[in-house]
C-alpha cells in the first residue's frame, strides 16, 4: 500500500513539473538607471484578458511606502498601473488587498535578473518603471509635481510553449502610467518623453 502511494505522489510530482516552466527575467540598466536615484521598479502577470495574475518582482520603496518625506497617501503615481492592477495600496497605513508574494528589494545599480516558475499558460508579462523628478522641457516640476516624467510601461505576451534557452522574448514599450496616479490606465501617448525612455536598455525573457 505504501508503495503505491509512493508511486502515485510520484505520478502527481512529475505532472506538477510538466505543468510549470521556469523563466529568467532580465532588466538592463539604461543611461536614465541613476545611481542617486535608482528608479521603482514593477514586474507581473497578467492573462490574456488583462485580469491581474500575481507579482513577480517590485521594489521595497515601492511596496513598503517608505518614500522619504513621502505624504501619508503614498506614491501612487510612482507605478500607478502596477498599483492598480494589483490592488496594492500606496498608502503608508492601508492594508493591501492582496498578498504580496514577490522578489522585493532595493534598487540594484546595475540592473536586475531573476528566475520565476510559472505554469504551462499563455501569460502578458509586465514591466512598469519611474523615476522621481525627471523633469524635462515638457515635464516640469510645476506641471508635474514629484514624477517629473510618468512611469513607463512594457510588455510581452509569453506564450504556454515557452521554455526554449536558446530564445529570447524582449518586452516592448506600451506607453506611459497616469501622471498623478489617479488610474491604472496605461496610456500610449508618449509625447514629451526623454530620459524616461533610457531608464532601460532592454527587458527580456529566455527559457531554462
Amino acid at each position: 500500500m505504501k508503495k503505491i502511494i509512493s508511486t502515485i505522489s510520484l505520478m502527481i510530482l512529475c505532472l506538477g513539473m510538466l505543468c510549470a516552466k521556469e523563466i529568467t527575467i532580465s532588466v538592463g540598466a539604461g543611461e536614465n538607471w541613476k545611481q542617486k536615484r535608482e528608479p521603482q521598479v514593477a514586474i507581473w502577470l497578467e492573462d490574456t484578458e488583462g485580469n491581474y495574475i500575481k507579482t513577480l518582482y517590485v521594489t521595497e520603496r515601492a511596496s513598503h511606502k517608505s518614500w522619504i518625506m513621502g505624504p501619508k497617501e503614498g506614491r501612487p503615481e510612482s507605478l500607478p498601473v502596477w498599483y492598480h492592477a494589483s490592488k496594492f495600496k500606496p498608502s503608508k497605513n492601508a492594508i493591501p488587498d492582496i498578498k504580496l508574494d514577490a522578489v522585493t528589494s532595493a534598487t540594484p545599480k546595475g540592473g536586475i535578473i531573476f528566475n520565476a516558475e510559472l505554469e504551462n499558460k499563455t501569460y502578458v508579462l509586465k514591466a512598469e518603471f519611474n523615476t522621481s523628478f525627471d523633469y524635462n522641457d515638457f515635464y516640469t516640476k510645476k506641471k508635474s509635481g514629484v514624477n517629473g516624467q510618468p512611469s513607463v510601461v512594457y510588455e510581452a505576451v509569453i506564450p504556454a510553449d515557452f521554455n526554449d534557452s536558446s530564445k529570447e522574448i524582449r518586452l516592448e514599450f506600451a506607453g506611459t502610467g497616469s501622471l498623478d496616479g489617479s488610474d491604472g490606465i496605461i496610456h500610449k501617448d508618449s509625447t514629451g518623453l526623454t530620459t524616461a525612455l533610457t531608464i532601460v536598455k532592454l527587458i527580456a525573457v529566455v527559457g531554462k
